[in-house]
């Protein structure tokens, strides 16, 4: 599963049974967009990367509409930076790459320096791709200074 998606900063489905439990914002957005339910959750639990794709115009829309509904990124495409980073710092070092029994959260000094270097993210040709290229370019950076830390 891609790391972000297993944590819920992308998506807060939690995984039961090997099915995602979709929030209430996300089956909103599936729904609103009339996206295929499985194809969402087929990206979500691929173990062949860490990162969720970046032109993937369907799961793009997805990603915006989601993101927009949990307030990370407002209508116009900004981003509400300040939401994300403490929202990534109470997430566990264990699925960053830290130790596996590592349950200490990330902390607002990780998740600053992870947020900080991402600000400036080259925009996609849409807000859903620039918001995929945002939490991948998060993703990564979370990745190397936890992976630091230990």
């Amino acid at each position: 599963m891609n790391t972000f998606s297993a944590i819920c900063l992308l998506l807060c489905a939690s995984q039961t049974m090997g099915h995602l439990q979709f929030s209430e914002e996300e089956l909103k957005c599936i729904k609103d967009l009339n996206l295929d339910k499985n194809y969402i959750e087929s990206i979500i639990t691929d173990d062949s990367s860490k990162f969720i794709p970046e032109d993937d115009p369907k799961f793009n829309l997805f990603l915006n509409c989601y993101w927009k509904a949990i307030e990370f990124q407002n209508e116009d495409g900004t981003f509400n930076f300040d939401k994300l980073e403490k929202e990534i710092s109470t997430f566990t070092r264990k699925n960053f790459g830290g130790k596996p029994n590592d349950e200490a959260p990330i902390g607002l000094d990780i998740a600053n320096a992870a947020v900080a270097s991402c600000k400036n993210v080259p925009a996609g040709v849409s807000h859903g791709q620039t918001a995929a290229r945002v939490k991948n370019c998060i993703d990564k950076r979370l990745l190397e200074l936890i992976e630091k830390k230990n």
